[in-house]
């Protein structure tokens, strides 16, 4: 896929080979040179892209460092049994309910918007979990982190 060869036409003159005169097989590989060098990917593809990556990783990051945390926050909250699996598994939950109805939000708004309301969405829960006086708040704070997720 280099640089296009010269050809001679008619008259006899040196001119750039064009597509048309190449032979089928090449005319794809030209046309594929053309475009991928007129074109460049915009940076807002690049904030995008990691910002979907950054969803799957702070899903990973949650989970794993959740049962660390549970430690400090059963003490703190002073939650039972059934409040620790509730505070655990209630971000799983709405995450699942949510990747159901993210489908039709990404067809009806398109992705980009869902993915960038998706990470402020996550965000919000984390403010919310990082400010809760009681564990009403906290367990809305980890429905609201699973709502980001699952979109």
């Amino acid at each position: 896929m280099g640089k296009t060869p010269a050809v001679k036409n008619a008259n006899g003159n040196v001119r750039p080979r064009k597509l048309y005169d190449a032979p089928d097989d090449e005319k794809l590989e030209l046309k594929l040179d053309s475009i991928t060098s007129k074109t460049r990917t915009p940076c807002f593809v690049y904030v995008l892209t990691f910002f979907s990556a950054l969803g799957g990783f702070l899903f990973g990051y949650d989970t794993g460092v959740i049962s660390g945390a549970m430690i400090i926050l059963r003490r703190h909250f002073s939650l039972s049994s059934l409040w620790q699996e509730l505070v655990v598994s209630v971000t799983l939950a709405a995450a699942a309910v949510f990747a159901l109805v993210g489908g039709c939000l990404n067809d009806r708004l398109g992705r980009r918007t869902v993915i960038m309301s998706a990470s402020i969405i996550f965000c919000v829960g984390a403010v919310c979990m990082g400010i809760s006086i009681d564990k009403y708040m906290l367990l809305t704070g980890r429905i609201v982190i699973g709502a980001g997720i699952g979109k």
